[in-house]
């Protein structure tokens, strides 16, 4: 059944010589996997640069229930990044955040909220001019929400990761963090940055099965060192 959907990309891999497997959290059908074949060919009908991690697509899909691979018949930017490919800053917080959500987008359902929120967010990024160096750590505390897992507040956040044994940050504008707007400037010193960021990277691994390390996160660090 072809089906029109709006689509972020979350990863991709090669698969034969000019084919792609690649990863799309929909609007309307949550996580689904896809194969485009002869994308890496001089002749392709898309273009490589459309299933970058975390691309914002309009697609129509054949998709049908139960298969494990569905098939794109069109796809287009609808939102062009003008920003993040060429910032070092906003593609450090693209690679890392397109990671995290590789492992915990799952659901092969239907949630549009999580959706917005997604793509939302990285219209935000994208758009930023300045006071972005704390995005991705609010990122991930509104993510934890709409994942099920979310703290209440960052008492119940602390408790949490004492109760787990985990190293408790050492940070008292929590609060004042999760609740503000992206952009809103709350100062934070690296140490304390990479701090929290170690703390919520924690409370994932507690709540995810399987969540694992994160591999680009010291490029993160570096960069927003």
């Amino acid at each position: 059944m072809l089906t029109k959907t709006q689509g972020i990309v979350i990863s991709y891999m090669r698969y034969r010589e000019t084919s792609i497997l690649v990863n799309v959290y929909t609007a309307e059908m949550g996580i689904s996997s896809y194969i485009e074949n002869g994308v890496r060919s001089a002749k392709a009908k898309h273009k490589m640069a459309l299933f970058q991690p975390l691309t914002l697509l309009d697609l129509e899909v054949y998709h049908k229930p139960g298969k494990g691979l569905h098939r794109i018949s069109e796809a287009k930017c609808f939102f062009p990044y003008q920003a993040i490919p060429f910032d070092i800053a906003k593609s450090s917080l693209a690679l890392f955040l397109s990671e995290v959500l590789s492992k915990v987008l799952k659901e092969e359902e239907a949630n549009p909220a999580l959706f917005e929120f997604l793509s939302h967010s990285m219209q935000y990024l994208d758009r930023a001019s300045e006071h972005f160096e704390n995005f991705h750590l609010q990122f991930l505390w509104q993510l934890a929400a709409f994942l099920g897992f979310g703290a209440g507040n960052a008492a119940e956040f602390y408790q949490q990761l004492k109760a787990a044994g985990c190293i408790v940050p050492n940070f008292t504008e929590l609060d004042a963090l999760i609740h503000a707007d992206y952009g809103h400037p709350i100062m934070l010193h690296r140490a304390e940055r990479k701090e929290l960021l170690a703390g919520m990277l924690n409370y994932y691994q507690l709540h995810m099965e399987n969540f694992g390390e994160i591999r680009s996160l010291q490029i993160l660090q570096e960069v927003l060192a």
